[in-house]
């Protein structure tokens, strides 16, 4: 199994290198930015302090996303390669169980997930510290709930990258499903902001109108948050599960 695990790794090094460097060039871009605003040309707008508090609210989640999506998508390509190299097929025929090889590739993907959570938890470390803030542990709330639904998504690839062999061919099977889905998040989200506005305009008139539907919608972007952070553990667990016992199934229809 060392070797399988060796073999994972070593194949999508390129991949998540790539993707390290495209993190650090994101966090160092937005480190200077931040320092802009007050020791640079940033500092002579009016709007300084409210761009770096704007850095400092969101840049976190999308270094967030760089990492752990940028760990994580070189092993997915890594399955798409077996299947056209035909090492998928020669795999068959070796004396390993299938169990050995599920764990292999999970071992892998939780590794370069949680490596990602640490280059999350890293780039917010990074940017309090070029904005002179504490860092902010709402913030690390918020990256342990990405990591725990990006990381049942991207767990819950490898069966179905095993049946569906390339990621085109996955990602427009799962379009199909998806599209009802994103169109009923997306009105949600219409109807959120047009109360989140209504109930600004009514509660804070005196504030601007962006000010008052964020000082609305918190509470409840919070809320949400804080029943994620709970069951966000299990969901992944459970996510875990489902592609161990999904995937030794699948390399068994395929072997027999």
């Amino acid at each position: 199994m060392k070797g399988l695990i060796y073999r994972e790794f070593y194949l999508s090094r390129k991949t998540v290198v790539y993707m390290f460097l495209a993190y650090i060039i994101f966090v160092l871009m937005i480190t200077m930015i931040i320092i802009s605003t007050y020791a640079g040309n940033l500092a002579k707008n009016n709007d300084s302090a409210e761009t770096r508090e704007y850095l400092l609210s969101q840049m976190y989640l999308y270094a967030g996303l760089i990492a752990m999506a940028g760990c994580t998508y070189g092993h997915n390509d890594l399955i798409e390669k077996d299947y056209k190299s035909r090492w998928q097929l020669y795999s068959y025929t070796l004396p390993v169980p299938e169990k050995k090889i599920i764990l292999s590739k999970l071992t892998v993907r939780i590794t370069l997930l949680l490596s990602g959570f640490v280059l999350a938890v890293i780039a917010e470390f990074i940017f309090s510290a070029a904005g002179k803030v504490p860092a902010s542990m709402e913030h690390f709330k918020n990256i342990f709930v990405m990591m725990c639904v990006y990381g049942a998504m991207c767990i819950a690839d490898i069966p179905y990258l095993l049946i569906m062999k390339t990621q085109n061919k996955g990602a427009a099977f799962v379009m199909i499903f998806f599209v009802p889905l994103t169109a009923a998040i997306i009105y949600g989200a219409y109807k959120f902001e047009k109360f989140c506005s209504a109930e600004a305009a009514r509660l804070y008139p005196d504030m601007e109108s962006d000010a008052g539907m964020m000082k609305v919608a918190m509470p409840y972007l919070t809320k949400w948050r804080d029943i994620f952070l709970w069951a966000g553990p299990f969901i992944l667990i459970g996510a875990i599960m489902i592609a161990y016992f999904w995937g030794i199934k699948e390399l068994k229809r395929r072997r027999y």
